[in-house]
């Protein structure tokens, strides 16, 4: 693949990154990791071409809207996968619910025990 324009690598990796979407929103666990290493080392790749780009002229407003429309979409792709780690996390605790740790770690089971008013208590003999 010949990357050397501005068009052609915002075209590969909105390719990737479109098919990271897709198996995100689908839960394909097994392609995951590739497509995430591929749009990854395309994107540290942009960005060592990008200042000459820049110097020479070809990064324009076209390819900024791009870069901006890339942000906005990976905000989407992150906000899926925080969706399926607490699915994930949600199903776990109800099989394995010994490992959820209560939300008030020092309480009893319905609650903490009285607490101390300050007042002394008098004691008879």
């Amino acid at each position: 693949m010949n990357l050397t324009t501005p068009d052609s690598y915002f075209d590969a990796l909105e390719a990737h990154f479109n098919q990271l979407a897709v198996a995100v929103a689908a839960g394909d666990i097994e392609v995951l990791p590739s497509l995430s290493e591929q749009v990854q080392q395309l994107s540290v790749n942009l960005s060592e071409v990008w200042q000459q780009w820049q110097r020479q002229g070809l990064a324009h407003g076209v390819v900024t809207q791009r870069v901006k429309a890339l942000a906005e979409g990976l905000q989407v792709v992150r906000a899926n996968l925080l969706r399926r780690a607490m699915l994930v996390e949600q199903a776990l605790n109800l099989v394995v619910p010994a490992t959820v740790e209560p939300t008030y770690a020092s309480s009893g089971t319905y609650g903490s025990g009285p607490r101390a008013s300050g007042r002394l208590p008098t004691f008879a003999a």
